[in-house]
């Protein structure tokens, strides 16, 4: 997966888009309506009559071979002919917008080509550091599972053109969309029956030395990362005209693909390992413990009870501890994840067990706990074996009473990345999934190593964690946005005006996930009293046509009846959003219903008399840089999409307490101020220098992601050609597209809008403040890379 470049000293501007590089889907990377695949058609001779006899059997055209170097199988889902002369094989992350950006290519190029000509097949590579990617994977599988390749094909085509709505009801919605029956998949999908696939296809990943997304096999020809169309389409032309040389050769047809792909794979370079070695900060914070607390090695484990993966490592873990003995620490944390609705109820048992009894018993309750069932009756014959007080277990339980440590731990992993269980961190070095015991044990070998150097050169040996933490890498900082104060001209619910928390909403009344977050919001206003206030903001999206006369329909009934009216229309109107509920007629009825002036709101919608409310509020939400919906602004906390009640509370404790100025670094989509800012909010000083820029990465430059593998001598060459191209007249939005490795930057041409003097690595800086607006620099290097720069002001 790509990571941007920071150029910020203090306030990186574009950290946020590096740390959260599935930020910024658009048009641009959303993929096509896919063809429904196209199945191998049984040949049967011209001289057959219409109807064969019983007897005769009819045979089927050849299974093509799955090869060796890159292996496909029918277990894998696909697009084209079987039997095509070539195929893309793509290890794709679903939260990844670089393979949102890869897959459109792919269309178009499925368009141009035809699915006689070319294969798609799609693996599974789901990135650690993408919360919600593996999830959406699983549920991608199951669909596959169930609907087959079309049905696939849809939830694919939905889930990249909604990237930041991957949630669980999301993807049962897309399921259901894609022709899956709802039950079957939500059945399916919280057992995780097919999450072996997943990690089949990490593994196979690996082994062809995959380190970020996307990735793609052509025939065996390795392409990194979302390219321009035309370098993917002459790898095609080349290996297009390699099949026929082979066809003439002899080769047949079900031979092609594998042959291919061996010669082709045979020829690539090897690349050498690379491993993550970021050093994470993840605090003990008062966790149950195990083992030495001085111990050179500390593992810290997220473990969800009821997940299946984590009580399969749960013996590769107690392994290690007899191993290492008084070398390693174990810590707990927890992760209950959504679709596992026993996983907190036996979290909560397991640290009642810890409040009665010490961590030994709630060691015990883990053993217990992870062995089997988990409905209350099972719960409660595990507090009796452990000689608690069964009564006050239950109602500890019942009362959630340890919500707050469990939900502690939630955030600690949201902020860290550690999405999926079970997922653990050695001395702060991240190990993600059921793995091997030799795999643990390589990297607990090395940390070893590497305390044994900090107490030869006088850490003392309780003290090495510490140590390793002290310049570990903190979570990434929440993500503000400068939206204005509302006024008396929004409406709103809960708090009075002028509450702690005001949550502006940015929806659409035909949008299903704007319908689904309104239980939530309503259950935060109850959670804080006279604390929180909900105001909404008008954001009908291009695709849905209905949305603007509805809003115009919501408004109305604000004007005539205030907060009370609007919340009742817009009630009616998320109630039904399919045509008929939107409709005209049906806005009319709804009127009626609610007790407005049917002939007022008539007259209203007649002259669009609301129009330009709506579309302040949607010109507001482009200048924050919002781009769907449900979008949120929690004071300056940004949140996006159907989000779990958990995750808006932890928001809003956030803004409940002392008042955090944002940094450039946080900000949402390196939003330019607000033109009304909030008091709350701090002013942005002038003096702002303007650019864009277009960036080459090279393995080994600053935050420079797996898949940049080309040399640093490889990358300065890229960039002097770009800079020739400037030079000779070509757009340098298209350069950009062309030749930058920062993520988003095609989607924003390159440009890093206005920032403050002094905010830039002194490189870069420099080598703007050296020319005149509308200039372009030389090549510029920095700690991240080679840039041509263009500057704007």
């Amino acid at each position: 997966m790509p990571a941007s470049a920071p150029l910020l000293r203090p306030f990186p501007l574009l950290l946020l888009w590096i740390l959260l590089a599935a930020c910024a889907p658009g048009a641009a990377t959303t993929p096509a309506v896919v063809e429904r695949p196209r199945t191998v058609e049984i040949s049967v001779p011209a001289a057959a009559p219409a109807a064969a006899p019983a007897d005769v059997v009819v045979a089927a055209e050849p299974e093509p071979e799955p090869g060796t170097a890159v292996p496909v199988t029918r277990a894998d889902p696909w697009w084209g002919e079987p039997l095509a002369p070539v195929t893309v094989v793509v290890w794709g992350d679903f939260e990844c917008p670089f393979t949102a950006r890869h897959m459109a290519t792919l269309e178009q190029l499925k368009q141009a080509y035809g699915p006689d000509r070319l294969r798609v097949v799609w693996k599974h590579f789901p990135l650690s550091f993408h919360k919600n990617a593996r999830p959406a994977h699983l549920a991608a599988e199951t669909v596959f599972r169930l609907g087959g390749a079309e049905a696939f094909w849809r939830f694919h085509q939905l889930a990249f053109a909604n990237q930041r709505s991957l949630t669980p009801g999301s993807f049962e919605a897309w399921a259901a969309e894609a022709g899956v029956d709802r039950e079957a998949f939500r059945a399916a999908f919280e057992q995780q029956q097919h999450a072996p696939k997943i990690d089949q296809d990490i593994e196979a990943g690996r082994a062809a030395q995959i380190r970020g997304t996307p990735a793609s096999f052509i025939n065996g020809v390795f392409i990194s990362g979302a390219q321009p169309i035309d370098k993917v389409r002459t790898v095609l032309d080349e290996q297009l005209r390699a099949a026929e040389d082979l066809r003439r050769s002899g080769v047949p047809r079900e031979r092609l693909y594998a042959v291919l792909s061996a010669q082709n794979k045979a020829r690539a370079p090897t690349l050498p390992a690379l491993e993550d070695t970021t050093v994470w900060k993840v605090p003990v914070d008062g966790s149950p413990t195990r083992g030495n607390p001085s111990a050179p090695v500390t593992l810290v484990m997220f473990v969800d009870l009821e997940c299946r993966f984590c009580r399969r490592a749960a013996p590769v873990v107690d392994g290690l501890a007899k191993k290492y003995g008084e070398q390693l620490r174990v810590v707990f944390k927890h992760n209950p994840l959504a679709f596992h609705p026993r996983a907190e109820p036996a979290a909560e048992l397991a640290l009642e067990a810890r409040a009665q009894k010490g961590d030994a018993a709630f060691w015990s309750a883990y053993e217990l706990l992870r062995a089997g069932s988990l409905e209350d009756a099972d719960l409660a014959a595990h507090a009796k074996a452990l000689g608690l007080d069964v009564a006050r277990a239950q109602k500890a339980i019942a009362a959630r009473r340890h919500a707050a440590r469990i939900e502690r731990d939630q955030r600690l992993a949201e902020d860290i990345g550690a999405s999926g269980t079970p997922h653990f961190f050695i001395n702060g070095r991240r190990l993600v999934g059921d793995q091997p015991a030799e795999v643990f044990e390589s990297l607990i070998d090395e940390q070893l190593a590497r305390a044994a150097k900090l107490v030869a050169a006088g850490t003392p040996p309780a003290k090495v964690y510490d140590a390793l933490q002290k310049d570990a890498k903190a979570a990434a900082p929440l993500e503000r946005i400068l939206a204005p104060a509302p006024t008396r001209d929004n409406p709103g619910k809960g708090a009075k005006a002028g509450a702690k928390v005001t949550i502006q909403m940015f929806a659409d009344f035909q949008c299903p996930f704007c319908k689904r977050v309104q239980p939530t919001l309503d259950e935060i206003i109850a959670a804080y009293p006279g604390k929180v206030r909900v105001v909404f903001r008008h954001m009908p999206l291009p695709l849905h046509t209905l949305a603007p006369l509805a809003a115009e329909a919501s408004v109305e009934a604000f004007r005539q009846k205030g907060d009370a009216g609007f919340w009742a229309m817009a009630q009616r109107l998320w109630e039904d959003q399919s045509e008929a509920g939107l409709s005209r007629e049906a806005l009319e009825r709804h009127a009626a219903a609610i007790g407005l002036d049917v002939a007022k709101l008539v007259t209203a919608l007649d002259a669009r008399a609301h129009r330009a409310a709506v579309e302040a509020d949607q010109k507001l939400a482009a200048s924050l840089h919002i781009k769907g919906t449900p979008s949120f602004a929690i004071n300056d906390y940004f949140v996006f999409g159907e989000q779990p009640a958990a995750r808006f509370k932890r928001i809003v404790e956030r803004a409940l307490g002392p008042h955090e100025p944002p940094t450039m670094e946080s900000l949402h989509g390196a939003q330019k101020p607000a033109a009304q800012p909030s008091a709350a909010q701090p002013p942005v000083m002038p003096g702002f220098l303007g650019a864009k820029h277009l960036l080459v990465m090279y393995a080994g430059s600053r935050r420079a992601p797996p898949h940049v593998t080309r040399t640093r001598d490889e990358a300065r060459a890229l960039a002097k050609q770009a800079l020739r191209e400037a030079q000779q007249g070509a757009k340098f939005e298209d350069l950009v597209a062309r030749y930058s490795d920062e993520p988003g930057a095609g989607t924003r041409g390159g440009d890093l809008g206005k920032f403050p003097k002094g905010a830039m690595v002194p490189e870069f800086e420099q080598a703007l403040e050296k020319v005149a607006v509308g200039a372009l620099s030389g090549v510029v290097e920095t700690p991240f890379g080679f840039h041509v720069i263009l500057r704007t002001q």
